[in-house]
């Protein structure tokens, strides 16, 4: 280990590595926190802020089960194999990170809700993906499951091969060998890949304000807590939206202790 002290240059640009992290980061969360948090019993009575924030975690899990059972597979592939065109394959892997949201959006709309795509097909089985829970677990899947599949993946590649190799010489079949060799290895792996993806649903509005402004939700007409936060800004202003700001925070902060806990129980750290 090298000691800092005897190293000027490394520790000025640790100060304003430092400064730089506190003023953008540090500094608008604990403004955000003592401005906010006193104020969350207040925001969390409100039941139709209570009903945003089921909307919102119940899109993020399904987009998170969503990444899971479609990019568990994918990661797997892009981990172990080479074939044409992976190169392709991987770019667009990340594509969905680097387009606009709102573009997301539209694109969703006229995937899934146009007579230029499957519009016509689905909305004769009855299936709306505009404003419905449908649309908004579509759009905000689309831009949280790149995150599960790069997580999942880097797991696999530091599993030897070998492994999988010995598991097939003693008559074990590919799924045999995936449950058995490699699932254990990257079950903590897959956990914090899902929470990542489910905690970027939960932040998504832009998608949203093109898909599902609000959602039909059992009988009401409900928004997305980024969206309903949104509105209190535009229609109420600053001190309303921080705190429904904070309460939300709360929530995600609640959800993600209690899931890190239930992971540790099961056996490590995610």
């Amino acid at each position: 280990m090298h000691s800092l002290k005897s190293n000027i240059p490394i520790i000025l640009i640790l100060l304003i590595s430092v400064f730089i992290f506190s003023i953008l980061i540090i500094y608008p969360l604990a403004l955000l926190i003592v401005l906010g948090f006193p104020l969350i019993p207040k925001a969390l009575s409100v039941m139709s802020f209570i009903q945003a924030i089921e909307v919102t975690v119940t899109m993020s899990t399904l987009s998170a089960l969503i990444a899971i059972i479609m990019g568990t597979p994918i990661a797997y592939v892009m981990a172990r194999y080479n074939f044409h065109l992976k190169s392709i394959v991987d770019a667009v892997i990340d594509i969905p990170i680097m387009i606009p949201h709102i573009i997301v959006g539209i694109m969703v709309v006229l995937a899934f809700a146009s007579y230029y795509g499957l519009g016509s097909i689905l909305k004769a089985h009855g299936i709306n993906f505009i404003n419905t829970l449908w649309g908004a677990t579509t759009a905000v899947a689309f831009l949280s499951s790149t995150y599960y599949i790069r997580v999942v993946e880097s797991s696999i590649v530091m599993i030897n091969p070998e492994m999988e190799a010995v598991a097939r010489t003693l008559g074990a079949s590919p799924l045999r060998v995936f449950t058995s060799v490699i699932l254990p290895r990257i079950w903590r792996s897959m956990a914090t890949g899902a929470i990542l993806s489910w905690a970027r649903s939960v932040s998504e509005a832009g998608a949203l304000f093109i898909v599902a402004y609000y959602v039909l939700f059992g009988k009401n007409l409900v928004y997305p807590a980024s969206v309903y936060i949104y509105e209190s800004y535009v229609g109420i202003g600053l001190v309303n939206a921080v705190e429904f700001s904070a309460a939300l925070v709360a929530v995600i902060l609640v959800i993600f202790v209690i899931y890190r806990v239930l992971i540790s129980i099961g056996g490590g750290h995610a």
